[in-house]
């Protein structure tokens, strides 16, 4: 028996020194597997196709939009050569009649300041800052007052 008994230890021996060497295999091929630089190194490629196509459905999808934008501006424009001729004679004459009686001007007229912008935006922080200004220092004296003297 004691011949058969080691037979066994040894075959158990054997079984676990294959086992181990299989778990270490298992083990190097899952480490690699999972390692995010040899992944994007193994996928990089892929990734950058997809990113492309990716980018360029974008980048069509906007330059059609783009295009149909100026495709309704351009109709909204159109309305006016679909009027008939004398309607669009009136209303060139009701343009011009209109240039003519309003003042010519450049753009929105400004009030020159009285002041300059740095005492203005000064005098609109005091405005606004007043009202808590003046009840802080109400409350502090009401407590001074209502304070018994020692």
């Amino acid at each position: 028996m004691g011949a058969s008994t080691d037979q066994a230890h040894k075959e158990v021996a054997a079984s676990r020194a294959r086992i181990d060497g299989q778990l270490d295999l298992l083990e190097a091929r899952l480490r690699y597997d999972l390692n995010p630089r040899r992944r994007l190194r193994r996928e990089g490629p892929k990734l950058a196709a997809a990113a492309l196509v990716v980018s360029l459905v974008a980048v069509a999808y906007v330059a059609r939009a783009r295009r149909r934008r100026r495709a309704e501006r351009t109709e909204e424009v159109d309305w006016i050569a679909a009027m008939p001729e004398e309607w669009r004679a009136r209303l060139e004459e009701l343009i011009a009649e209109a240039a003519d009686s309003a003042p010519a001007r450049a753009g929105r007229e400004r009030r020159p300041r009285k002041r300059p912008l740095l005492a203005s935006l000064g005098i609109k922080a005091a405005r606004m800052a007043a009202p808590a200004l003046i009840s802080a220092a109400s409350e502090r004296v009401s407590r001074r007052v209502g304070a018994p003297h020692s």
